[in-house]
């Protein structure tokens, strides 16, 4: 996956995000909704969950996903995805 995959996945489905603190590292979180998870996991290569998977928080109709460990296995900076502008 690229940035630009993510970029244009968070722009295209208007998925929400917002800065976070984890444990003192700046992160960010987005939030999906159940209906849209299975083409945000699509856009993974399949190798991102072989050492177990990743840990998702479902909340409601949502999922909220910490980014920046999943960011960084793709060596995509947080900032090439997620701003303000």
């Amino acid at each position: 996956m690229k940035a630009k995959d993510l970029k244009q996945f968070i722009e295209k489905y208007n998925i929400e995000w917002n800065y976070a603190d984890n444990e003192g590292i700046e992160d960010i979180v987005i939030f999906i909704y159940t209906f849209q998870i299975d083409r945000f996991i699509k856009i993974f290569t399949s190798d991102l969950f072989d050492d177990g998977g990743r840990d998702f928080t479902c909340t409601g109709q949502y999922f909220s996903i910490l980014m920046k460990d999943i960011c960084d296995y793709y060596g995509i900076e947080l900032n090439e995805v997620f701003n303000k502008d």
